[in-house]
């Protein structure tokens, strides 16, 4: 596959002019480019330029070997057979206009959680109208301050929050009748109830950190649970080569969701953030790849599923997180 890779890269590069190697701008004042060429790290391709000095004075002076043999690098576009270059143009082509709020508004009225917040989508959002999206939740009724550790629908029954801090490992009844809100595209507010909770934490005997919640009912058409990708190969699939932008959407407590590229990041790392979930932009879609500081999808975790709805007397083959395939893409 590799060898594959280099013979697509050696074919581009064979096509292209020594100038259409150079980027724009990438002189600086006293210099001039002397040489480019492209330079690889995974899939990403970059600009090396050289510079020379155009300086008299420096000219003169006996470090002129050093001025003559600067360069530098410049991320120019990943190569089109990749999925960073599927999720980099798709992103690039929707950011005009829009924002990292996720909601317009979202509050709590007086008397929460005897009723319900009072939420609006931002639909200028970077995620509005990707499917996916209205799995988060925009509050729960165990969530402390406002949206600290959230809740995401895996499946129309069960609901992803963090493992750490919500007590012991295994099957409880803590949470019981506690209330969880989704809200649809056209604004319908939809409350859930907890009917029971499994957690795993990371002991060694788990080494998992999550907690799946089961509903008291399915989730209804208008909210779609995300698709899951695995975790295991993932960075094979979407690495992340220094100086390239990569962009994985993660959401917060403040209710804005980071791009993790510049003019579109956001601290997503504080205090209550853990378990929101962070989330791979491909077109149209928003695909969970895991949470802040906890774990990914997994056998397992569809195992915890399949015993909760067990318990309660349920189908699990009704409840099964749909997973995507990302092997189609080469690995690197």
């Amino acid at each position: 596959m590799r060898l594959h890779l280099l013979a697509l890269l050696v074919s581009a590069i064979a096509l292209l002019k020594p100038s259409e190697a150079a980027p724009s701008g990438a002189s600086s004042p006293g210099s001039e480019l002397t040489n480019s060429a492209w330079v690889t790290n995974a899939p990403a391709v970059f600009a090396r330029i050289q510079l020379t000095s155009t300086d008299g004075y420096l000219r003169n002076t006996q470090n002129l070997s050093l001025l003559e043999y600067q360069t530098a690098t410049k991320f120019d576009h990943y190569l089109p057979v990749s999925l960073n270059h599927l999720v980099w143009t798709n992103f690039i082509a929707h950011t005009n206009g829009r924002d990292m709020s996720i909601w317009s508004v979202r509050s709590h009225p007086t008397n929460w959680p005897q009723s319900g917040p009072v939420v609006a989508w931002n639909t200028n959002s970077l995620a509005w109208g990707m499917r996916g999206l209205t799995a988060l939740s925009p509050c729960w009724e165990d969530e402390g301050s406002s949206g600290q550790a959230p809740v995401t629908a895996l499946t129309r029954r069960h609901g992803y929050a963090r493992g750490h801090s919500m007590g012991a490992d295994g099957v409880n009844s803590r949470r019981t009748g506690h209330k969880v809100w989704f809200v649809s595209t056209n604004g319908v507010l939809i409350e859930v109830k907890v009917q029971r909770a499994l957690v795993r934490t990371v002991k060694p005997e788990s080494r998992r950190d999550y907690t799946i919640l089961l509903f008291d009912k399915d989730l209804p058409d208008s909210i779609s649970p995300l698709r899951v990708a695995n975790p295991t190969n993932f960075l094979s699939w979407y690495p992340a080569p220094t100086g390239a932008p990569r962009p994985v959407f993660k959401s917060e407590q403040s209710g804005r969701i980071s791009a993790e590229v510049p003019g579109f990041w956001v601290d997503t790392w504080k205090g209550g953030d853990s378990g929101s979930p962070d989330l791979l932009p491909l077109p149209g879609e928003l695909l969970f790849i895991g949470g802040r500081s906890t774990s990914g999808p997994s056998p397992e975790m569809q195992t915890d599923m399949n015993v909760l709805c067990r318990i309660e007397g349920l189908d699990p083959g009704k409840y099964q997180m749909q997973w995507v395939d990302l092997s189609r893409f080469p690995s690197y």
